[in-house]
């Protein structure tokens, strides 16, 4: 059989975590059930079960997913070579403007999987972390150029993220996720301010 024949391997899990993002555009968490997910994504019960031990357990996967995407754009577009200021602005106005884009899923993030228990909790302190800790290694290349600066410590790091992300929080309890790039000013006057005290004029 020639390679072009076989058919490509189904990535059930990633089908269902699309399903489920999907059904949150057009429907809140609580009102969806397993049922709607494999039916989206055209799989039965028994597949789900293969991949996920509860609905939860799925939402949390897309939660994870959502981050890495959006840690992914921040990223792509960082280029440690440039002036920090200006990564500062492209940087936030990526991040602001990937989840403006998909306000459904951005409440379920922010709201929804900490509704879940503990496990909720713990994925959101773990995505968390993924931002302060991309957060700290931009500080580190800073400071290869910088020597006199100072590191940015992990619980610096994980207070602006948290910071930022009760702006964004807020946004959301006010119906304004259309208007999370409004949020760039702030949020880069806070930053900057952060990370402008890590200079050594700073002491």
């Amino acid at each position: 059989m020639s390679p072009s024949s076989s058919p490509e391997p189904v990535d059930h899990r990633a089908r269902l975590i699309e399903a489920l993002a999907a059904t949150l555009a057009e429907q809140s968490y609580a009102d969806t059930t397993i049922a709607d997910v494999v039916a989206r994504a055209h799989v039965s019960k028994r597949t789900f079960y293969e991949q996920f031990a509860s609905k939860d357990d799925c939402l949390v996967a897309l939660c994870e997913t959502l981050s890495q995407r959006t840690l992914a754009i921040i990223a792509e577009g960082f280029d440690p070579g440039a002036d920090w200021v200006e990564q500062l602005a492209h940087v936030t106005h990526a991040y602001l403007a990937s989840l403006q884009a998909q306000p459904a899923l951005i409440r379920t993030l922010f709201i929804e999987l900490l509704g879940i228990g503990p496990a909720g909790l713990s994925t959101r302190r773990q995505i968390q972390q993924r931002f302060a800790s991309f957060l700290q290694v931009q500080v580190e290349l800073s400071r290869a150029k910088e020597p006199g600066k100072r590191p940015l410590s992990p619980e610096m790091a994980m207070a602006v993220v948290g910071g930022i992300n009760e702006l964004i929080l807020h946004a959301i309890e006010q119906d304004q996720v259309h208007r999370l790039t409004e949020l760039a000013p702030t949020v880069i006057a806070f930053v900057q301010a952060v990370l402008t005290s890590l200079n050594p004029s700073a002491d």
